[in-house]
């Protein structure tokens, strides 16, 4: 049995927070359709604990460097996808709410810290961790005999990179948030951006840069500009 790494206990310690997180809001008896949606139910936090347990150690098998990689220094892995984050953030808070002008319902504080902290986490278990190692392992490893990695992985990065912003601008059209199909584009650009930076972190830096990124952008966007 192989033995339990530092990738695997920060893995867990993830996992943890998420937990925490989650019997924080539901303690406050939180009402809000954010956290109504499916991805935050226990059935998800077990299904991002078990599946996300054996993507990650399936990671490196497909191209992605461990977490803890000792080839990736402390400014790869948490200061260069901070800085992006908070590039990002300001953009999005310049395109969102002083251009667009859309109304996006959001968590108050402080309640907002733990189920952004929960939903930053969560959402790249599962958008990134979990369905890009497998489907490149899949492909790449057992299909083509591992050949044609770095293809395969971009080929299934820009796959998934658009099933977020389909989701989101169809469901912000059919609420009435957006109203207009220049307004759909638009910001169907900018979330298949904001998912493509996470996941090219993921590949050159690890799952914990990728992280690193989400959480920065949310304590931004989600937590601290609300309160202005």
């Amino acid at each position: 049995m192989k033995k339990i790494s530092t990738s695997d206990k920060t893995f867990f310690g993830l996992v943890l927070v998420m937990i925490i997180a989650k019997v924080i809001w539901t303690s406050f008896q939180l009402d809000h359709p954010i956290v109504q949606q499916s991805i935050n139910s226990w059935v998800a936090v077990v299904l991002a604990a078990v599946l996300g347990f054996i993507a990650l150690r399936l990671a490196q098998r497909t191209g992605f460097p461990d977490m803890w990689d000792k080839k990736i220094s402390n400014k790869q892995r948490f200061v260069i996808p901070i800085l992006f984050g908070l590039g990002f953030a300001v953009i999005q808070i310049i395109l969102v709410v002083l251009v667009l002008r859309l109304n996006i319902p959001m968590v108050k504080f402080p309640l907002s810290i733990p189920v952004y902290l929960f939903g930053g986490i969560i959402l790249e278990i599962f958008y990134r961790l979990i369905p890009m190692v497998f489907l490149v392992w899949l492909i790449s490893n057992l299909l083509l005999r591992k050949r044609w990695q770095e293809q395969v992985f971009w080929v299934v990065a820009i796959l998934l990179c658009l099933l977020e912003p389909v989701m989101q601008t169809v469901g912000m059209y059919q609420m009435g948030i957006i109203t207009t199909i220049l307004l759909t584009v638009i910001l169907f650009i900018f979330v298949f951006a904001g998912n493509l930076i996470p996941t090219y972190f993921f590949r050159k830096y690890g799952f914990l840069a990728a992280i690193v990124w989400r959480l920065t952008d949310y304590l931004i966007w989600h937590i601290i500009w609300p309160l202005f």
